[in-house]
């Protein structure tokens, strides 16, 4: 039996993924974006890190520091 590849439920090439994506998307209720599909599927994992990574440095940033000893 061939399977039919221009049906996005079976294709996995060019934009199909993303099309069974949009699928997914309308049926759970929410908007499907190519940003969202692309983390999901780990293609923005450097910037995923990053993005944590800099989250994470302006929380250190914010922290009060402690006052400085002073010899008297």
């Amino acid at each position: 039996m061939a399977v039919d590849l221009t049906d996005s439920k079976n294709a996995t090439h060019h934009w199909y993924p993303f099309l069974k994506y949009q699928e997914e998307c309308a049926a759970a209720g929410k908007e499907a974006t190519v940003n969202d599909w692309m983390r999901t599927t780990g293609k923005l994992q450097d910037r995923i890190d990053f993005e944590d990574a800099k989250k994470a440095a302006e929380a250190e940033q914010a922290k009060p520091k402690a006052p400085a000893k002073t010899e008297e």
